[in-house]
């Protein structure tokens, strides 16, 4: 049985007594619990909140409402009402409220059509830990209607005679329900991801018009699987590391994880902090609607202690560089700044670059304490960083991180959060985690989410090991487990949980936004499985594929011999993927590759392709066009808005048309780069430039891996059709293979040393 979460986030002793029972009578069982779970109206009011809920496959429901009074606090009961004495309340009514909160959450699983009729046994019980049974007895209480066979006393909440109690007692026996039917019921009390109502479609349209798959997909339930339960419910006492594919769900469950530690923790000050400014606005949204559904007056959090951060900031946003700049009494730079100091630089770079120059800025403050410090080594790193200027503070950015590593006891910077919550950490460098632990209370709660494969302006992989390092005595400075220590024996490895059961990283490769079809193109096309001169980066081990999400035939191991992969539908399962989808035709095809021979050509046949979707019903929400980074890339976007326009099609280009926080506007089809695509998504995706993908900027200092991240970044924003354009060369031989192929890839075996880039979890 999975316990949500496995260890009592307040100090209710009765409850934890209970619970803590529970969990021995039930652990090897099949179903789920949770403590406090919260039923909501469908306005988000919170309704009712039953101290312990489980959902058991054979015993069906239970409600467990748990009192921590004693005997001598009950005076007498007469039907529902227990007249109380020394107690927080006269009266209490707790056999009707266990009943009420039963029915809520009966009323919760029939409300909706896929669990209606599905749970067959609902059972509601009292606990009262601190009551003995003689006790009970002696004054009449267990004798009487209203209680006989609902209260439990100690005697029979201990974890074997609870687990007899409750066997004994289901009303009852529930009914068998297959694999799917269980998991639906799991899934509804688990969490319902926020959805819109699905569109109308209108009278007269065609059996075929992709419309209809749109509302099919929108129809259907958004639940949280297993392991996105576990991440959105728990609040690790430490780091936690979550390694995710595009579209498991990364950016959803830091926000629900994010309300939930503010509405339990109101007084902490908490960071969500992400890198593409475009999401600010999703970020908020987000957040904002989970706080809704947890808080019981249904209010907006305290935004100056729930802060949502973009990574750099600004006057006009909060930003943790900027903020923690101001903080350190240090003028925050600007991105002409970084212009006019370094020249033009990636956004990660540019923003490494301001990080490393806020370390600078705060050491040359604090020259004088630092100096007066005995460490010879330190002394002459604080010179040498001093003495750098403009680019030479990129270029000696080692001796920086290696500075701030010896130097964490100096205390360069305030604490200021009791919490951090990193989207997108792939595209942070090393000197952002290093600031971003330094200003933390103890113990510090980091918890960052990457994908490696969407790392388009860095190439880091965020282990803790490499953004971190170790500590003097050679331990780990963020140990997520599996690490070696110098003063134990060579077969010791440190725990992968903490000490209440949470587990320090998550790997989530369960992909529900992107479809089958595009998530494998996707990473072949990332790592170059079918590039002729051989594969760029990737993973190669079975196990390593296998945490992708993929099954493999061969052995990595016999380099150029044939390996073939694919993904299971229970890794993608998507709705289009699934068998039992009967829209085929209206579906037509998902990846599309459309090559031509001038950038001229492929703008106008965008343009008449989005002016043919809006004839068809889709609404210009529906559509996003992006484009890979490529020589004059504004000119490009203006000369695609001015084609949309000629075929009577609105359009939007984001960070360029207006606010850059707003990704999209009413009526207007978007148009972005892929910086500001990263985190968003569409229903259909143009992605166009393609033939960038092998082409990397010498005036930006590119490698093909960083266009290759690029690719994945654009055929991951479709929830269902990508179009890939661009101007026709050896990518879309690639492509083309890929489609031939699907669903079974296969390509020649590879190893560590044919790779520029190997993105393997190899450490923690």
């Amino acid at each position: 049985m999975d316990f949500f979460p496995y260890e009592p986030f307040d100090d209710n002793q009765a409850q934890k007594k209970v619970w803590e029972w529970l969990k021995g009578a039930f652990k090897d069982e099949e179903g789920v619990a949770y403590y406090r779970y919260p039923i909501f109206t469908r306005t988000g009011r919170l309704n009712r909140e039953p101290d312990i809920l489980m959902l058991h496959r054979k015993l069906g429901l239970w409600v467990i409402e748990c009192k921590g009074c004693s005997i001598n606090n009950i005076n007498s009961i007469q039907g529902h009402e227990w007249q109380m004495k020394n107690w927080y309340r006269e009266t209490d009514t707790p056999v009707a409220q266990a009943e009420d909160e039963m029915f809520a959450i009966k009323n919760k699983l029939t409300e909706r059509r896929e669990t209606r009729g599905l749970v067959s046994s609902f059972n509601f019980r009292v606990a009262l830990p601190n009551v003995r049974q003689k006790e009970w007895e002696s004054k009449g209480f267990g004798q009487l209607p209203s209680t006989q066979g609902v209260v439990l006393v100690y005697e029979s909440l201990t974890s074997t005679a609870l687990k007899k109690k409750l066997t004994e007692d289901s009303e009852n026996r529930q009914q068998k329900l297959s694999d799917r039917e269980w998991e639906l019921v799991k899934g509804v009390l688990g969490g319902i991801l926020p959805s819109r109502e699905p569109r109308d479609i209108p009278t007269g349209t065609p059996p075929n018009n992709p419309l209809r798959v749109i509302q099919n997909i929108e129809s259907r339930l958004k639940i949280l699987d297993e392991t996105q339960q576990k991440i959105a419910f728990e609040v690790p006492s430490g780091a936690q590391r979550l390694r995710g594919l595009a579209g498991t769900g990364k950016t959803v469950l830091l926000a629900k994880r994010a309300a939930k530690i503010y509405i339990k923790h109101p007084d902490w000050t908490i960071g969500f902090i992400f890198f593409t400014r475009s999401l600010y606005d999703q970020i908020l949204e987000l957040i904002a609607c989970y706080h809704r559904e947890m808080h019981p007056e249904n209010q907006e959090p305290d935004w100056t202690k729930l802060k949502v951060l973009h990574a750099w900031g600004g006057r006009e946003q909060d930003g943790f560089y900027y903020n923690l700049a101001l903080r350190s009494g240090v003028r925050p730079k600007i991105v002409n700044d970084v212009k006019h100091e370094v020249g033009y630089g990636s956004p990660g770079e540019s923003f490494e670059y301001i990080c490393l120059c806020l370390l600078k800025d705060v050491i040359i403050q604090l020259e004088t304490q630092l100096k007066a410090k005995s460490n010879k080594e330190i002394n002459h790193a604080i010179s040498t960083i001093i003495s750098s200027e403009g680019k030479e503070v990129l270029e000696k950015k080692e001796i920086f991180e290696k500075f701030f590593g010896q130097s964490k006891s100096l205390e360069l910077f305030p604490t200021i959060y009791d919490s951090l919550l990193i989207d997108e950490g792939q595209d942070l460098p090393p000197i952002f985690y290093q600031l971003a632990y330094q200003i933390l209370s103890d113990p510090k709660r980091l918890y960052w989410a990457y994908d490696e494969a969407q790392g388009i302006g860095s190439l880091l992989v965020p282990r803790p090991k490499t953004i971190f390092g170790n500590n003097p005595d050679g331990t780990p400075v963020v140990d997520l487990g599996g690490n070696k220590l110098p003063d134990k024996p060579s077969t010791y490895r440190t725990p992968l949980v903490y000490e209440d059961g949470i587990q320090k990283a998550h790997n989530m490769n369960t992909c529900y936004r992107t479809p089958r079809q595009l998530l494998m193109t996707a990473h072949a096309i990332n790592m170059g499985l079918f590039r002729k001169e051989g594969s760029l980066q990737g993973v190669t081990h079975k196990k390593e594929w296998e945490n992708l999400g993929y099954e493999v035939e061969g052995d990595f191991r016999s380099v150029g011999k044939p390996v073939t992969i694919t993904r299971s539908l229970s890794s993608s399962p998507h709705p289009i993927d699934q068998d039992d989808f009967d829209l085929k035709d209206a579906l037509g095809t998902s990846l599309t590759i459309q090559p031509f021979n001038t950038e001229r050509e492929e703008r106008e046949w965008i343009a008449r392709q989005v002016a043919k979707d809006i004839e068809l019903g889709f609404d210009p929400w529906d559509i996003m066009i992006t484009a890979l980074c490529g020589d004059y890339e504004k000119p490009y976007l203006y000369e695609l808005q001015n084609a949309l326009d000629q075929y009577g099609v609105d359009s939007y280009i984001a960070g360029v048309n207006g606010n850059p926080s707003i990704f999209r506007k009413d009526d207007c089809v978007t148009i972005s780069n892929i910086y500001r695509a990263k985190g968003n998504e569409a229903w259909k995706v143009y992605a166009c430039r393609f033939h960038y993908a092998t082409q990397p900027l010498g005036w930006k200092q590119e490698e093909e891996l960083h266009k290759r991240n690029e690719t994945f970044v654009a055929l991951t924003r479709a929830r269902v059709w990508c179009i890939a354009t661009g101007i026709d060369s050896p990518i879309f031989d690639e492509l083309q293979q890929a489609i031939e192929q699907y669903p079974n890839f296969t390509f020649p075996a590879f190893n560590k040393t044919s790779l520029k880039r190997l993105t393997e979890d190899e450490s923690n």
